[in-house]
């Protein structure tokens, strides 16, 4: 074998059309990536990684692999030196691989300059070196045997004609319907039953695992196999009379393929894992019993950075599909794709009624310019009559679009997989908002309430001192209490608790009155909670404070100038922090800030081992402690307010408290207060969740009342600023935790390493590093080719 592949690396580079080849197809890929403008372009991108060559490659490579095969077998054919081959004391088989051997080192060879980009990306990340190697070493070995099958392929044309432009046409054909015919066959009406089963024939359905450095071993078995399918064909016809033994191969190769595909061998080259489906993810995918459809309304025309989301997109659910048997089928659909205005003005609205949030985003018109577009970062889970909508974009204001945007691919899976877990549910968990102690009205907690129930139903009601009342409940939810709870109100609620039951309360100890702001100013009063008690008993306390923090928001000032005009100006209220969550938990991972109004501090109390306590929300480190009674006025907005008032530092103002309570009602005589009923309290409760809130206007939502009838504003919004903070995220998430058993909120903790590239040198070095990915790679290939070419003419002089 080995004479025969070096015969042909030599033929190869011995004639100009081999340079030429290499040349066209390195520029290919150079101008695409490194100078043309448009989605491919690298620099353009962002982000540090190789992700368009790989998309690249397999088309290039319909150029690249016919023109390096066409000669292979037709020249041997024309020339008539093929009956001379077969004369040669070697075997049929030594001569086919050698020269498919032969074709795929020169494809390899052509890729070598390819480093070069590697190199470049390399060097210009953010910080050198954020390339992920794992990743880009897995995508690599996927070109090689997309290289392998397409050489197999370029043989077997090769070996049907003489004529090397009707080899090199042939085999383009038949490649480009191997790698994506067969996606275009499954799409046809007759075939949507087993459309799947036909996409899996193609070659792309098995390169996009591994282009993305997944290594699974049934991906591999099926280049194998259609490797060796495409040679014993090209044996066959060029040998026709041995067709037993071609086709045992082609048996046993198939029989080894099978039974390698039944190991379910899968890795992960990535260095972050990206593609490591979570546990919990691929528990509830492998107890799917039902069909799943998932529409994504990511498509058309957008910023790279959106580009980018979507193919991150593909992937999860690429992932998805395979570990949940093939019971998940997606779709991208583009919302715009509509000429006609009002065709598209009807779609948009229909998807923003059904829960779908639309971004404005400047992308390209097509003809060489830029508009504002919308599009929808969105998606839909449905199985049966149940649609279940996600907006899976991550849009914190006061983070880079960059960060953001890696910030919405790092919770994908967590965005994807509950939807699909609630869509399938046999049963949907209730969630109670109690009343009757002076909480938040329905309307107040209205947007909050329309969220949870896309995934839970939502009660209102009164416990009325009924032992049992709330038990069926996953969690309750007490908002803002101004009364008091009478004491087997408080037994019940503990005993709840006991029973493993999740709490969320949000209350403070100081009472504001906003309302009274709009004469000028108001009164800070304390009002002790009655179930301050089982608090400090379960391991917090509110504090009957409020805190001023130097991070807040804006309001508008009614200021007077000098002419008498009046204007309003921003100016910052430090009655209304901006609470940070802290990104070390799950919960609280990623979110923008979250809004606060007049809140309180807490703090953790008691040594309990059994109970585990995590801040949630904390305020800056420039805050300032107002006890009660104290007088508020707006003229405080005006007024600057020394740096040095500020310094009593962060404060918690949420906490997670997690493992087995205490009763407050331990040692205490509970018949005088529940009769029978509380002859035998639960004094220490199974392993359950709370969480504590010292701010109830957190789960406030501002009221419209501009049409006569009440509409319930966006929860977290900022009527002035149009700003929307972190309230509705931060609260569903809590919930979500407090509720589910299998793990899933834990996902969000998901981190995925930024990979971007630097900005500030690429605009001063573009041109240079455009010249050494475009010039340099042909260059080599010159002198590559002038070197061997000397050395060929010494070699034959010394012979002579």
């Amino acid at each position: 074998m080995f004479p025969l592949f070096r015969k042909e690396i030599t033929g190869f580079f011995s004639s100009l059309t081999g340079y030429i080849v290499m040349i066209v197809f390195l520029l290919a890929n150079s101008l695409l990536m490194w100078v043309m403008p448009g989605q491919w372009n690298l620099l353009d991108s962002g982000y540090a990684g190789l992700d368009t060559l790989f998309v690249l490659s397999p088309w290039l490579f319909l150029f690249l692999v016919p023109a390096v095969t066409m000669r292979l077998w037709s020249e041997e054919r024309r020339s008539g030196t093929i009956e001379l081959l077969w004369s040669r004391p070697v075997g049929d088989g030594r001569i086919i691989y050698g020269k498919f051997l032969a074709s795929v080192a020169l494809v390899l060879i052509s890729l070598l300059p390819a480093t070069l980009f590697v190199i470049s990306v390399w060097v210009l990340g953010e910080t050198p070196g954020n390339l992920d190697r794992g990743g880009t070493a897995g995508s690599f070995t996927g070109l090689l045997l997309l290289a392998a099958v397409y050489s197999a392929i370029g043989l077997f044309a090769s070996s049907l004609t003489e004529n090397q432009v009707v080899a090199f046409i042939l085999a383009a054909l038949l490649s480009f319907i191997m790698f994506t015919g067969f996606d275009s066959l499954s799409l046809l009406p007759g075939f949507s039953s087993a459309g799947e089963q036909v996409a899996r024939i193609g070659i792309n359905e098995h390169y996009k695992s591994i282009s993305r450095g997944v290594l699974d071993i049934r991906d591999i078995a099926y280049f194998i196999f259609v490797t060796v399918l495409f040679n014993e064909a090209a044996r066959i016809s060029l040998r026709r009379s041995t067709i037993k033994r071609p086709l045992l191969i082609i048996a046993a190769t198939a029989a080894v393929c099978l039974l390698a595909s039944l190991l379910h061998l899968r890795v992960d080259l990535t260095e972050d894992r990206r593609f490591t489906l979570a546990e919990p993810t691929r528990k509830i995918l492998k107890e799917l019993d039902k069909e799943v459809k998932i529409d994504i309304y990511l498509d058309g025309e957008m910023p790279v950075g959106f580009r980018k989301l979507r193919r991150s997109a593909a992937q999860y659910l690429d992932e998805f599909r395979i570990a949940s048997g093939r019971r998940i089928s997606y779709d991208f659909i583009n919302p715009s794709a509509s000429s006609d205005a009002a065709t598209r003005e009807r779609l948009h609205g229909e998807l923003i009624n059904s829960g779908l949030v639309p971004v404005n985003v400047m992308a390209s018109d097509g003809e060489g310019g830029r508009t504002q577009k919308r599009i929808f970062p969105s998606l839909t889970v449905a199985s049966g009559e149940t649609v279940i909508p996600v907006n899976f974009l991550r849009n914190n204001p006061s983070l880079p679009a960059e960060v953001n945007l890696l910030h919405s691919t790092e919770g994908l899976e967590y965005e994807i997989i509950r939807a699909v877990a609630t869509a399938t549910a046999d049963t949907v968990h209730r969630i109670a908002f109690i009343e009757g102690h002076g909480e938040l009205d329905e309307i107040s907690v209205a947007d909050l309430t329309l969220e949870l129930a896309k995934f839970y139903n939502i009660d209102r009601g009164v416990i009325a001192g009924k032992p049992g009342i709330i038990d069926n409940y996953a969690a309750v939810i007490i908002a803002a209490p101004k009364e008091r709870f009478d004491e087997k109100d408080k037994f019940i609620i503990d005993q709840y608790i006991m029973n493993g039951g999740r709490v969320m309360w949000l209350a403070e100890e100081v009472a504001v009155n906003a309302d009274s702001l709009t004469s000028g100013a108001t009164v800070a009063l304390y009002q002790p909670l009655s179930f301050s008690d089982m608090l400090f008993r379960y391991g917090a306390r509110i504090n009957p404070v409020i805190i001023q923090d130097a991070d807040c928001m804006l309001i508008p000032l009614k200021i007077t100038n000098p002419g008498g005009e009046t204007q309003y100006v921003p100016a910052p209220w430090v009655y209304y922090p901006l609470l940070r969550p802290s990104q070390s938990h799950p919960i609280t991972r990623n979110l923008n800030r979250v809004k606060a109004e007049f809140a309180g501090t807490l703090d953790t109390v008691g040594r309990d081992p059994a109970v585990r306590k995590s801040i949630l929300l904390t305020t800056s480190g420039e805050t300032r402690i107002v006890t009660p009674p104290a007088l508020i006025s707006l003229e405080e907005a005006g007024e600057k307010m020394p740096p040095e008032m500020f310094t009593a530092g962060e404060k918690s103002v949420a906490v997670l408290l997690e493992g087995t309570f205490s009763s407050v009602f331990e040692n205490r005589m509970t018949e005088s207060i529940m009769g029978e009923e509380g002859r035998e309290p639960i004094t220490r409760s199974k392993p359950t969740r709370m969480i504590i809130i010292a701010d109830g206007d957190i789960i406030r939502n501002d009221v419209s009342w501009s049409g006569g009838a009440p509409e319930p504003l966006t929860l977290g919004l900022d009527r002035y600023t149009m700003q929307i903070f972190g309230n509705k995220d931060f609260l569903v998430n809590c919930i979500n935790y407090l509720v589910e058993d299998n793990g899933l909120t834990e996902m969000r903790a998901r981190e995925i390493k930024p990979r971007l590239l630097n900005q500030s040198r690429i605009r001063s070095q573009r041109l240079l590093w455009q010249l050494f990915n475009t010039i340099l790679p042909v260059l080599l290939i010159i002198m590559a080719g002038v070197a061997y070419n000397r050395l060929k003419r010494r070699h034959y002089k010394r012979v002579k």
